[in-house]
């Protein structure tokens, strides 16, 4: 993948010929024709996805957190390796299992990656047209009245001080790719280069000047787009400042007050306008708008890839006995028929979608970034809980039924009439409105009407008040049935009326 995303770049941003390529990499003439033809860089989603983990990735943060102290700790005071070990196995006890080789090793790698270099002053650095920078940022937002700690992703370009943002629920991969992808398809086109920090989004391992070891898919990403990747020296904000001060910038004039959301996706579709509204003020040093000096940033932009890369990752998980899957310390239904089954999983940034071994989708569910919470899709559950409708009484969905439901339910002694409700709450229910359905049994049980086929009727009554039935169109062979005109004064007398 490396030689490819090379040649792509060579390609794209410094538009060399083939021959030129040829002699700079030392590939043949068919091989650099052949990548270079490439466009499709999405990952094939029919091949089994492997990540490898590492038995310290549970205390990377801390071992980063530790060592970035010492900088300030006296000389004397600094954490050995085996200070380290020890205080990992105090703190974690049997979590940590890691040898004390294997530590000695990773600090040695962390501590060059970490290494604070001697202040050698600022120089002010030329920004071209079309280069631009990119973090995140934490910001709080209220989705669906919940609050989300979560980050905004932005991309500034440093000539015309134009800046984007989208908001994410993390900083995880898929939220990265995303916000890109959203950007580059909003500003019409891709910057020739991009400066980072050294996200482990994108880097896995950190060397001297720009030597980076990529992730797989950070480079399938830059290669589809074309773009040049550039990354920071450890410690030095100051090589992306005019993102570092960007990313405060929109916090303090888009997210205060703290932003209300009931849908992410809308929203950031909105943000997006909103800071193209904002670059109509004028550049802080040019005498210009940024709008208009974004212009020359836009001329040298590279075009979009016509093929759409898809942002998600996929990975195989086996379901429990009972149905569910293990995401990220969450649980998340499948359905009772696929206990101890292999099943696929695309993961986005906001969503999980679970497949069976043919690629077929099965179920959905929103991402949570919650720990150790279980999700059900319910409605696929009820063909089970037909079958066995007293275990229905004892499973969580059932709690969490309006009162109404729940004693209509237990008051069913026949096994059928059970069943009949069950068929009923998978049909239309679970897809509709429990409130009004309530409401409708209720105003059913006060008139004394309880049986199901009534309620099903006044259900959907009340859901399609605007429905209106065409009359019946009768045959001509049917009689007219002749009308009567009731005559109640017999009863009048009877009863004692006049």
């Amino acid at each position: 993948m490396i030689d490819i995303y090379n040649i792509k770049i060579l390609a794209k941003n410094k538009e060399n010929s083939l021959r030129e390529i040829v002699r700079e990499t030392g590939h043949s003439f068919n091989t650099v024709k052949k990548y270079i033809e490439i466009n499709d860089f999405n990952i094939d989603l029919t091949r089994k996805v492997k990540k490898k983990h590492s038995k310290l990735d549970p205390f990377k943060e801390t071992l980063i957190s530790w060592i970035k102290n010492d900088s300030k700790a006296p000389r004397k005071q600094k954490h050995t390796v085996k200070r380290m070990h020890h205080r990992l196995t105090e703190q974690f006890g049997d979590k940590y299992n890691v040898s004390y080789r294997a530590l000695c090793d990773y600090v040695v790698k962390l501590k060059k990656e970490l290494q604070l270099f001697k202040n050698e002053g600022m120089v002010p650095l030329k920004h071209p047209p079309g280069t631009a920078q990119l973090d995140f940022g934490k910001t709080s937002y209220i989705l669906n009245d919940v609050t989300i700690e979560g980050y905004h992703l932005v991309i500034s370009f440093p000539f015309s001080n134009m800046g984007f943002a989208q908001l994410f629920p993390a900083q995880n991969q898929e939220a990265l790719f995303q916000g890109m992808k959203n950007i580059f398809e909003y500003i019409g086109g891709v910057p020739k280069e991009i400066w980072f920090d050294n996200m482990s989004t994108a880097v896995v391992k950190v060397g001297k000047g720009q030597d980076r070891t990529l992730t797989e898919m950070f480079m399938r990403f830059a290669a589809h787009y074309g773009f040049n990747s550039k990354f920071c020296n450890p410690a030095k904000g100051n090589e992306k400042g005019s993102v570092e001060n960007k990313v405060g910038y929109i916090r303090n004039n888009f997210f205060v007050p703290v932003p209300q959301i009931n849908n992410l996706n809308e929203y950031n579709e909105e943000l997006l306008y909103q800071c193209s509204e904002d670059a109509k003020r004028k550049h802080y040093k040019k005498n210009h708008s940024i709008e208009k000096l974004f212009l020359d940033d836009q001329e040298h932009l590279i075009l979009l890839n016509e093929i759409e890369f898809a942002v998600l990752k996929q990975e195989k998980r086996k379901v429990d006995n009972v149905g569910y899957i293990r995401f990220q310390s969450n649980s998340y239904s499948v359905h009772p028929k696929y206990a101890k089954k292999e099943v696929w999983i695309k993961i986005y940034y906001d969503r999980l979608e679970i497949l069976d071994e043919s690629y077929k989708l099965i179920t959905k569910h929103q991402r949570s970034y919650k720990k150790n919470q279980e999700y059900t899709n319910w409605e696929l559950w009820i063909d089970t809980f037909i079958e066995k409708p007293r275990a229905f009484e004892q499973c969580e969905y059932f709690d969490s039924l309006p009162l109404t439901f729940k004693s209509y339910f237990k008051s069913k002694r026949k096994y059928e009439d059970k069943r009949k409700f069950l068929s009923l709450l998978g049909s239309f229910l679970i897809e509709d409105s429990f409130e009004m359905a309530a409401k409708v049994l209720e105003g059913n049980l006060a008139s004394g009407i309880t049986d199901l086929d009534s309620f099903k009727a006044a259900y959907l009554a009340k859901l399609e008040p605007n429905k209106h039935f065409l009359p019946l169109d009768l045959k001509e062979n049917i009689p007219l049935i002749q009308e009567y005109e009731v005559d109640l004064i017999g009863y009048d007398k009877f009863l004692g009326g006049r």
